[in-house]
């Protein structure tokens, strides 16, 4: 897909929802959600094994980010009425869901407010809730804490990634991946690495608002338990994961009621690229 031309829907309010599919159109739907900095294009990367496992793979932009329109004031339980206009508007009644990143939040959230839609949940290098923050990295949970109490510097941090994919796109794609484990810049070396870049540059399409706000909220009180959720989950995560490291993960699979979590030798963007069919697999479980 064009990623200059994705498909839109008019929300309740207004707001403009852009979202692209991919997979098999008459298969089981999915619906798929991007990290904090990202977009739908993430999800372009599992277009053939989506066709290849029968799944029709829906996968929006969350406010603020591609071409869907910013949400002042946003919080995590706002976004399942987005998701669920959505699959009315496709005439969806039930589906899975997975998220990557902090697009695991997202995912929970549509678990809890859409819990008789949502037939199973699929995380991948999945942010935790606040309860398991006592595991985190103290750097990455500085961070974290800047975004929510520093006024401004969630704003600013962003604004700097977004003039970079808007200006100097070589140097915005070193910067994804500096730092990172070797495993994670050898998926950005190898064939996924266009897709990636791309894929994280169309999330600054409209500025850094999305990004901005989105970390703060998901670093934050997620207004749900996600103890009491009735669907399965399962958790994808990388032992070799220094965004969200991967004491966290075992952490919050120890809240969860019903949860496998698989712990592979990946870090945060490797576990996905790596383990694509068995992530959808589990969404459609």
């Amino acid at each position: 897909m064009d990623q200059s031309d994705p498909s839109t829907v008019t929300l309740p309010d207004g707001r403009t929802l852009s979202f692209a599919e991919y997979g098999d159109p008459d298969g089981t739907p999915v619906f798929a959600f991007h990290g904090v900095v990202g977009s739908r294009l993430l999800w372009s990367l599992c277009d053939d094994v989506a066709t290849d496992h029968g799944i029709r793979l829906v996968a929006p932009d969350r406010p603020g980010f591609g071409g869907s329109d910013f949400q002042r004031g946003r919080d995590l339980l706002d976004w399942p009425s987005d998701v669920s206009t959505l699959a009315d508007h496709l005439d969806i009644q039930r589906f899975g869901v997975v998220g990557f990143s902090g697009g695991g939040p997202h995912a929970l959230a549509c678990a809890h407010r859409l819990s008789a839609r949502v037939r199973a949940v699929s995380l991948v290098s999945t942010v935790t809730p606040p309860e398991t923050r006592d595991r985190a990295d103290p750097f990455n949970e500085a961070v974290l804490e800047a975004t929510k109490s520093v006024p401004g510097f969630s704003e600013a941090a962003f604004a700097q990634s977004a003039w970079l994919a808007d200006n100097a796109r070589p140097w915005f794609a070193a910067s994804l991946v500096t730092g990172s484990p070797p495993q994670d810049r050898a998926v950005f070396d190898g064939p996924a690495g266009d897709t990636l870049v791309a894929d994280a540059g169309e999330g600054y399409r409209s500025g850094s608002r999305g990004s901005a706000h989105d970390l703060p909220l998901v670093g934050s009180d997620w207004g749900f338990d996600p103890a009491d959720l009735s669907q399965q989950v399962d958790m994808y995560h990388g032992r070799a994961d220094e965004t969200v490291n991967p004491d966290l993960a075992r952490a919050f699979g120890d809240l969860l009621a019903d949860v496998d979590l698989y712990l592979t030798a990946d870090a945060h963007y490797s576990t996905y690229v790596e383990n694509r069919g068995a992530i959808l697999e589990s969404a459609v479980a």
